[in-house]
Formats: C-alpha cells, structure tokens, sequence
C-alpha cells in the first residue's frame, strides 16, 4: 500500500464543491473588476512659451485662448471629454495643428517655431510614454 491513495480521499465532498465554486466567483470578480490604472482624469493643461508659464487651462471645461507668440498668433481650443487641441497658429508647416486632441496625463504638444509647449497634467499617467 506504499504509494497509493485511499479510495475515501479521492471522492468529492460537499464541501469541495463549495470552495470550487467560492474560488471561481472570486476569480470572476478579480478579472472583471476595474484596475484602476489610467483612471484618473487629467486635471489640466499647462501652456508656456519660451521656458514662461502661460496659462494653466482646466479640461473639464470648455475654453479658446489666442497667444501672441514669438511667431505669430496660436488658439488653442479646450473641449471636455476630447481634451486640448491646437486650434489655429501662424507657424510656417503647422505640424502643431497635426497632432490633433492631447487628453491623456503626460502628453504633449509642441509649436517649435513659436516656442509653445502644452503638457497634460494629472494625478498619474495611463501610459509611460505616448507616440503618435
């Protein structure tokens, strides 16, 4: 009898059918639960040209604010549940208006010629980096 195992040991009981069932429905839950990672709405968008904070703009509210700048003139346009965007500039390629709306924590948008940098601020960061 070395070896083997008893025959009682190998029949289901009622109880290992609830704790079956138990460990199923908390690994049910624990898959479709929310992380929470990238969670956290990005709270505003932080404009400066040239090293020199311009504005500070909310995102949960809608705005358009024109710059005069190192170039010429730059709209930028705020719409909630969209973001930032570059709305108008004078720059020469107006690469700037390409990038489109920038609404996650950490991204960026940039219009070298006039100098303006706007970055999306937040709590924490849905991505490490974001390339478009």
């Amino acid at each position: 009898m070395t070896g083997t195992i008893p025959e009682k040991l190998l029949k289901a009981r009622p109880q290992d059918y609830v704790l079956s069932g138990a460990l199923l429905l908390a690994s049910f839950f624990w898959l479709t639960a929310p992380s929470g990672a990238g969670s956290a709405v990005p709270a505003s968008a932080a404009l400066s040209a040239g090293g020199r904070p311009l504005a500070a703009l909310p995102l949960d509210r809608p705005a358009r604010r024109t710059f005069s700048l190192a170039r010429g003139r730059v709209t930028v346009e705020v719409e909630p549940g969209k973001g930032i965007r570059i709305l108008e500039s004078d720059c020469p390629a107006k690469v700037c208006l390409h990038h489109g709306w920038a609404g996650h924590t950490g991204e960026t948008i940039v219009c070298v010629p006039n100098e303006l940098l706007v970055e999306i601020e937040g709590e924490e960061s849905e991505y490490d980096a974001v390339i478009r």
